[in-house]
Order: structure tokens, then C-alpha cells, then sequence
């Protein structure tokens, strides 16, 4: 049989090992002074030997087997493979027969087209048409000795300190067919709600199409993520102005980049009842649009904190309204998503005309973040005549919050640690003097990973007046909070 080339270096082996076998044998057998001692050592020799002689004898049967193996796929691809592919093929046989340690798998011992990410786990197609990213979320929480807001004294004399699983969700994303084709799915287990469902066409970076369900890209502290927050929860301010999740159409876009008039815009048509309902209570709709100038440093994803530490300063200043005719006054993304404001109820349809508007400033540089917003709505009665009493009312809240990363002024405080303080108010009813409710908080944060994995403590002070009884009432309440994602 004529042996491969590439195997005759082994061939030639054989017979060196054999004659350094002879050769030991020889030198043993110079001087045999003691001769059962030298007869133990030639046996030790003939195992050796025999032992050599089998492993020899394996190889050159596997060497065989890939022999037959190589003309047997040379015959069969003759036609139809390359030479090249032939032999890229035989040596992955080789490999295969003559190794036993696992396949290559990617980082992180993951398959292929499977990675971990910001996102967490990562699917993808090998032509890049499909990809999928699937993430869940955590937030256990205790608070004490309430946990919602409080909107009255009555609220502020509640003993109902708890642990819950605040929030329990499961998030998809990725995109299908085109990667300019996003999607974004979000369920809740813990209400539960399909909370966002939504295509994006995001080929152009000046114009993207967004439709299905989501938030209303409308003011930071609602449209950013309740895990990207800077404190335990949003403020005070946001139950009672936010627009919330709705159902319909946004587009928005980028202008203008890295020029001084860097401009950011947001405009959306909606179903105008939240996410709870699927047909619209009468024909008109929800109107929203916001536009930002990033003044400095170009246009901030709503996320909260310095965690990006920005080297040089970012500041965007935006300017928000919209307007809804139905019978809700306030929203929260749940089955009944279309709430009533303290002091209403839910109305019939159509009954209320909503119309608000909303100033905001962000800024970030070197750990420091700072975040200012104003709101402002009012509520029209469209059952009562014009010039009735309680018709009109008008409401008013506002917040500033900061955080800085102490480790950059002292090296020993450790880097991941934020501080943080807000004051939030609301004025319920502008008209009406001695009934507002306020908000002094601070928060201590320390990221294990950015915002996916965080650990909070909160400590608010909260304050409500009571017109009616010419009172006024405050307490605390402590909120400790971990915020996992993965």
C-alpha cells in the first residue's frame, strides 16, 4: 500500500524507534556481570517494545480508515466539489477521529449566533435578516410604611409596610427581514399587561416610523424606562400629568446633527384611552409633539444618571403639549388603563377635554446629572356650560432632581456609588390656595452593572395639604429596592 505523503514521516519513525530499542539492548548486553539481572531487563525491554509495536500498529490503522475514507469522498465529489472544499472536508474528518475535545463555541460558551448583550440573550440569522433579543426583569421591593403617593391626609395615615415583586416583565426585541425593521414586545406578570407591542422603521435617522403600543414620547421621566431611573420610582409629578401608553402612530427623527441647531422632533396620532381598550370612545383622537434643541453634546437617550460619564458637557432643553377628548383624566398602563385624577371619576364618553403642556431641561458632564421638568393641564367639563362653575380646572407640578458620582472628587468612594436629591410638587388645582402636595427625596445607588443590575435605598419626606380642613400633614417613607435585568 502506498502511503501518503504527509504520513511518511511516521512510517520513517518506526523503524529509528526500533533500532534505538537494539541499540539499548546491545549497551545492556555489554558487560552482563549479573545475569538474572540482566535477564529482568531485557523483558523490561520486550514489554516496552510490545507496548510501542500496539500504539504504532493503532495509528497505522487509523491512518487506514482516513486512506479509505479520502478516496471514498474523492470519488463521490469528484463532479461536484472542488479540490479545495475535498480537502478542507478530509481535514475536519481528521479533526474529528483524532481529537476528542468539544466543538468551538463562541464567547461566553455560547452556540453560534448566540451572544449575551446589553439586551440580554442574542439570536441572529447568519444572513443578518432575523435577530431576536430576549430579556427579563426583577424589581423586588420594600417600602414603609406605604408605597404609592399620596394624594390625601388619609393617605399619609396608612400603615402598610410590604415586600413585593414591584415589577415582573419580559421584554423582545430585534428585527425581522430588514435590520431598519425593528420590533419591541414587553409583557408584565405582574398585573399582568401587554404593556408595548410596536414596529419601528428606522432606516432613516431624520425619519422614523413608529406604530402599535407603546409610551408617548412626550416628557423623560415617563418615556425613560422605570429601570433606568435615578431614584426607586418616578416623582409625585407623573401619575397625575403623564400621557402615558397609548395606541396609534409616531414619527420622529434627528435634524441637523452636530451643528448648533442639533434638533430632535417627536409627533403622534393616537386612539387617545391608554392601552386598555381597543376602539376609541368617540372620533376624536390624541394629538401629541415634542421638540428638543441639543444645545450641547448632540440628543440623550432618556436614560437617567451620568453612568456614560460624559467627558464633555450635554445639555437638551425640550418644549411638549397635547391634547385628548374623552372620558378619562389621567392614565396608567394597566386593563383599565383610562384613570380619573383625584377628586374625578371616568366620565362618559368624550367628556373631557385635556390639553397640557411641558418645558424640560437635561444635563450631563463628568458624573453630574441634573434634570429639571414643568407641566401644566387643564381639564374642561364639556357637559357643563360655558361659564359653569368647575368647568375649567387647571393643575400644576414640577420637579428638579441631581446626582453626582462622588468618586470623582474623592478616589475612595467607590465608583459605582450615586447620591442623588428631588423635590417634586403638584398644585391640583391652581385656583384653590393651601392644597398642594410635595416631594423631598434622596436616594443612594450602587450599580453592580449600569442600570441592569442596581441596588437602591430612598428616603422621602411627603407633604399634603388640605385645604378643606386648613391643615397640613407630612411623614416619611423608605423604599429599598434591587433592580435586575438579564
Amino acid at each position: 500500500m502506498k502511503m501518503p505523503s504527509r504520513y511518511r514521516p511516521l512510517s520513517r519513525a518506526i523503524p529509528a524507534v526500533l533500532f534505538g530499542l537494539f541499540l539499548s539492548g546491545v549497551v545492556l548486553a555489554a558487560e552482563p556481570k549479573d545475569p538474572e539481572r540482566y535477564m529482568q531487563e531485557l523483558l523490561a525491554v520486550e514489554k516496552r517494545l510490545d507496548a510501542k509495536l500496539l500504539v504504532l500498529d493503532e495509528k497505522l490503522k487509523r491512518l487506514e480508515q482516513l486512506e479509505a475514507a479520502q478516496a471514498a469522498t474523492a470519488s463521490q465529489s469528484k463532479h461536484a466539489l472542488p479540490e479545495k472544499n475535498v480537502h478542507t472536508g478530509l481535514v475536519q474528518a481528521d479533526v474529528e477521529v483524532t481529537s476528542d475535545e468539544p466543538k468551538p463555541k463562541t464567547q461566553s460558551n455560547l452556540p453560534s449566533g448566540v451572544s449575551y448583550g446589553k439586551n440580554g440573550f442574542e439570536f441572529k440569522t447568519d444572513d443578518g435578516k432575523f435577530a431576536l433579543s430576549i430579556q427579563n426583569r426583577i424589581q423586588a421591593r420594600y417600602a414603609n410604611p406605604f408605597d404609592s403617593d399620596p394624594r390625601s391626609i388619609d393617605d399619609l395615615e396608612r400603615d402598610q409596610s410590604t415586600f413585593m415583586i414591584r415589577r415582573a416583565r419580559t421584554k423582545l426585541r430585534g428585527h425581522a427581514y430588514w435590520p431598519w425593521l425593528k420590533y419591541y414586545l414587553q409583557y408584565d406578570w405582574s398585573q399582568p399587561v401587554l404593556r408595548d407591542l410596536n414596529l419601528t422603521v428606522d432606516k432613516y435617522p431624520w425619519a422614523k416610523l413608529w406604530f402599535g403600543r407603546g409610551k408617548v414620547l412626550y416628557n423623560d421621566e415617563r418615556v425613560t424606562s422605570s429601570g433606568n431611573q435615578q431614584f426607586v420610582n418616578r416623582s409625585i409629578v407623573n401619575d397625575i400629568f403623564t400621557v402615558d401608553r397609548q395606541q396609534g402612530v409616531q414619527i420622529f427623527g434627528n435634524l441637523f446633527p452636530g451643528t448648533w441647531h442639533d434638533i430632535s422632533y417627536y409627533a403622534g396620532v393616537y386612539t387617545g384611552l391608554g392601552v386598555g381598550e381597543r376602539n376609541n370612545d368617540d372620533n376624536n383622537m390624541m394629538y401629541s409633539g415634542r421638540l428638543q434643541w441639543n444645545a450641547l453634546g448632540g440628543e440623550m437617550p432618556f436614560s437617567q444618571s451620568d453612568l456614560e460619564f460624559h467627558e464633555h458637557p450635554a445639555l437638551n432643553f425640550a418644549f411638549a403639549a397635547a391634547t385628548n377628548q374623552s372620558r378619562c383624566t389621567a392614565f396608567e398602563t394597566d386593563n383599565r388603563s383610562c384613570r380619573a385624577l383625584p377628586g374625578y371619576s371616568v366620565g362618559e364618553d368624550g367628556q373631557y377635554r385635556i390639553n397640557q403642556m411641558m418645558e424640560e431641561v437635561r444635563f450631563k458632564w463628568q458624573g453630574l446629572s441634573i434634570q429639571h421638568e414643568m407641566h401644566w393641564k387643564e381639564v374642561i367639563d364639556t357637559l357643563r356650560a360655558q361659564g359653569a362653575g368647575e368647568r375649567e380646572t387647571n393643575l400644576m407640578g414640577g420637579l428638579i432632581q441631581a446626582g453626582y458620582f462622588p468618586h470623582y472628587l474623592l478616589a475612595i468612594i467607590p465608583k459605582n456609588l450615586e447620591f442623588a436629591g428631588r423635590y417634586a410638587f403638584v398644585d391640583p388645582n391652581v385656583d384653590v390656595n393651601n392644597d398642594r402636595q410635595q416631594e423631598f427625596s434622596g436616594v443612594m445607588t450602587y450599580f453592580f452593572n449600569g442600570h441592569n443590575n442596581k441596588v437602591n435605598f430612598q428616603v422621602s419626606h411627603l407633604i399634603v395639604e388640605d385645604p378643606r380642613q386648613g391643615i397640613s400633614q407630612s411623614d416619611r417613607r423608605f423604599w429599598l429596592q434591587w433592580d435586575l435585568s438579564f
